[in-house]
């Protein structure tokens, strides 16, 4: 755990305070450090019971270990325990949140000596929770500060303000090639649900006597890299014309304690206010490791959101979430089990990709493909597509250089790439 110093601590807060909208605040938050003790503290308009509360599970979200210092109705303390229960030196030391409410309303919070990281984190969030403007959030919006994309068919939106938050996709089945058997399998067990949702229910309440949902709420897509995965649910999302948030891993981790678990918890409850939404996780195995590999903390915290939104208590019906992996067997036990159906992706075989270099060469004849096909055992739908882009940029340059005429790529252009690529696959797999 990273310990800041007074100055650090007092720099990382205040220009967040000045990021806030505080015109004709009469008191600013006060940050100050004296005779060894750190302290900031703000008047805020108001402080009721559920601030309190909402203050405490922003405090849960950076600080594990928290007890009830004091509960008065107008006297309120919690105080951390320190990161190690069994180290009782430090219960009587931790960083103190205090809520009072006697006269003038004021929220406190103290503590000797430095801060860590997540104290300074949780210390920042609740000042932006008291002082944020009160304003009606724009979900959209939101989801896409939280460094998600929205992807909608045309037909979904309707209001044209609202254009700017949505990537539009109009792809169908022939927008992937080949995966002819993964293709019915999705059709039938999540495409079929999405558009037909009140005939599963009716079916489960005639067979169990008691109205209950009982489609797919939890998808993973397994199988290596550039098989399909992420053009798979771009298509489920197109076919079913319900908007899909994508989250793209990268974008939610953050370098701050507790703040990837509190980004990733805020996704799903913006998600969850579309009507029906398909929530994509891709890359899940970078946040869901199996914890017998020995997460770190910030890690635990991710999973355990993961498995609060997923699991059915938590989870909303009207969100499909369709995680993707390459490395299924280092997925933590407990949210693998959290998946009703799992779709595995294998690299395609000869004659899926025939049908995928297809899709990309409609200038040569079907035997010419087929030798294309069986010199390219190993190769990936994604590898496919690079090797018809890179044979047709080598083709071009050809023609400039050479001044040709302007014709397709000869089969042996793409002949000489393929057998480059697997030069390079080979060198690669050599090396690791």
């Amino acid at each position: 755990m990273v310990e800041l110093d007074f100055q650090s601590a007092k720099k990382q807060i205040e220009q967040e305070i000045e990021k806030l909208d505080l015109e004709g605040t009469i008191e600013l938050p006060v940050v100050s450090f004296e005779k060894g003790e750190f302290k900031t503290y703000f008047f805020p308009d108001a402080l009721t019971k559920e601030q309190i509360y909402d203050s405490l599970g922003i405090i849960k979200q950076y600080i594990e270990n928290i007890r009830v210092h004091t509960y008065d109705p107008n006297y309120v303390i919690f105080q951390s325990l320190g990161p190690n229960l069994y180290d009782t030196k430090n219960f009587l030391s931790g960083i103190k949140y205090k809520f009072i409410s006697i006269g003038v309303n004021r929220v406190e919070i103290s503590k000797g000596g430095n801060l860590l990281q997540e104290e300074v984190q949780s210390i920042i969030e609740i000042i932006k929770y008291f002082f944020s403007k009160k304003q009606k959030i724009n979900f959209y919006e939101r989801l896409v500060q939280l460094g998600t994309k929205i992807y909608c068919h045309p037909t979904y939106i309707k209001n044209k303000e609202d254009e700017k938050y949505f990537n539009i996709i109009e792809e169908d089945w022939d927008s992937l090639g080949g995966y002819t058997d993964i293709k019915t399998e999705i059709q039938e067990t999540v495409i079929l649900p999405l558009l037909h949702p009140g005939v599963f229910e009716k079916v489960s309440e005639l067979a169990r006597g008691k109205k209950i949902h009982n489609y797919p709420s939890a998808i993973l897509f397994e199988g290596p890299p550039g098989v399909g995965k992420t053009s798979m649910a771009r298509i489920i999302a197109s076919e079913s014309k319900i908007p899909m948030v994508y989250i793209p891993i990268e974008n939610i981790l953050s370098k701050y304690y507790g703040e990837s678990a509190k980004n990733l918890s805020e996704i799903f409850n913006y998600a969850e206010k579309f009507p029906r939404v398909i929530l994509f996780l891709d890359e899940i195995d970078s946040l869901a490791v199996s914890r017998e590999q020995g997460i770190v903390e910030a890690t635990r915290r991710v999973l355990s959101v993961l498995l609060r939104k997923i699991d059915g208590f938590e989870n909303k019906n009207n969100v499909l979430t369709i995680g993707a992996t390459n490395r299924a067997k280092d997925l933590d036990h407990a949210l693998l089990s959290r998946f009703d159906v799992i779709i595995r992706f294998p690299l395609p075989d000869i004659k899926e990709r025939l049908n995928i270099f297809k899709k990309y060469i409609k200038h040569l004849q079907e035997e010419a493909l087929m030798e294309l096909a069986k010199i390219s055992e190993g190769f990936s739908g994604r590898n496919i597509r690079d090797i018809c882009e890179m044979a047709e940029r080598k083709w071009a340059r050809i023609i400039i250089k050479e001044n040709k005429e302007i014709v397709p790529p000869p089969k042996e252009i793409y002949q000489e790439i393929i057998h480059k690529k697997k030069l390079e696959f080979e060198l690669w797999n050599s090396s690791g």
